[in-house]
């Protein structure tokens, strides 16, 4: 949760602004006027461990061993360069394979009957962050529900899949300002930042990064002193067939973090990589194999951590916390087998993590998504 003053204005009720990018269209209608800003499609609580196992339903490979060698030498100097290669990244697996504890939810469907959740102090702003896989499909599995129990503030919802700004009645109704990124590739990533406080600036897309799907992967808007970046970040692609592009996503995002050092940054949304082996089950099986867990990713990641200072908020407030995932795929039955990945997160800058008081993942919210939504 923020502090509302901080970002500068007073949340305010009003027929929603959906914006794409530059060109403003005004629709007027007998009982009110909307403001929509269109372009064409360029391009583009929570379950805390507790003392005791308990569910919340209301609420919510290390490397290949070396073959043998006939060269004692050879062997030893194989072995050597292993190990100094395991220990070049600190988010090489430590040995120890981990899987959602037993109190994890591990439900297919989002929990029957009403949702209630904690509501924040009311000088915070509360900011949900949620891959919803598709906006489409998600709608029809709950996604309402959870909002409406919620009601974030702000929400940052990625892989939209849409191909225009949608007219939907229930986040209309919650959100006066929407701001939707949209690629030129129908139904395929899109990101979009709802809001019920106008920010002072949007920008879309992600500066330097050569690519025309970052306007369906990132939106940036400014408050008087807060920034929040929402992001969809790009894959590493099977067999890491994208990892260069992965790269330069990571170098573009690190001048684009900086440039905003005078203000408070929340960088929130799908992150798409795992820089610690407590965030990700059977983190043997798959370093340096499985995208988002690549020894360039994580590395390449927290280079960008350290240059803009910025830190993991949910694992500030849960330092020992292991097993706890954001996401589980739909194939494999990995929910039922507590086997995920915490791709999903916010990141703060200095003064921003000052004023997080909470930063929880919403474990019982399983089924609209195969990710869990988070919340500040």
């Amino acid at each position: 949760m923020l502090r509302a003053s901080r970002l500068g204005q007073r949340v305010v009720n009003s027929m929603p602004k959906r914006a794409v990018a530059s060109v403003t269209q005004v629709q007027s209608s007998p009982s009110t006027k909307r403001t929509r800003s269109v372009s064409k499609k360029v391009d583009s609580e929570d379950v805390k461990p507790p003392s005791s196992p308990k569910k919340e339903v209301n609420a919510d490979e290390s490397s290949p061993a070396e073959k043998e060698n006939s060269s004692t030498t050879k062997h030893a100097r194989a072995k050597k360069t292993k190990d100094t290669d395991e220990c070049k990244s600190p988010a090489a697996p430590s040995g120890k394979d981990h899987f959602a504890p037993e109190w994890v939810p591990r439900n297919k469907d989002i929990p029957a009957g009403d949702l209630h959740f904690a509501r924040p102090a009311k000088d915070h702003i509360r900011i949900a962050i949620w891959n919803i896989t598709s906006l489409k499909s998600s709608d029809k599995k709950g996604l309402m529900k959870y909002l409406k129990a919620e009601e974030p503030d702000v929400l940052v919802i990625s892989e939209t899949k849409v191909n225009e700004p949608p007219a939907h009645p229930g986040l209309d109704s919650m959100y006066a300002h929407q701001y939707w990124g949209i690629g030129e590739k129908k139904g395929y990533a899109g990101i979009a930042i709802l809001s019920k406080t106008k920010p002072v600036d949007i920008q879309y897309g992600l500066p330097g990064f050569q690519d025309a799907s970052s306007k369906a992967r990132m939106i940036t808007i400014q408050f008087p002193h807060t920034v929040i970046v929402g992001t969809y970040a790009v894959n590493a692609g099977d067999q890491l067939k994208t990892l260069s592009n992965k790269m330069q996503w990571n170098d573009a995002l690190e001048k684009h973090l900086l440039n905003y050092q005078e203000k408070d940054v929340i960088w929130c949304g799908d992150l798409n990589v795992v820089w610690d082996d407590r965030d990700l089950a059977d983190a043997s099986k798959k370093w340096n194999k499985s995208a988002g867990y690549t020894q360039a990713e994580c590395d390449a990641h927290r280079r960008v951590l350290a240059a803009t200072q910025m830190q993991d908020a949910w694992r500030v407030l849960h330092p020992d916390a292991v097993g706890e995932y954001t996401f589980y795929g739909w194939r494999g039955n990995c929910r039922a087998r507590g086997s995920g990945w915490r791709i999903d997160s916010f990141i703060a800058s200095p003064g921003a993590m000052k004023r997080i008081a909470a930063c929880e993942i919403r474990h019982a919210i399983y089924g609209p998504s195969d990710h869990l939504p988070m919340r500040n």
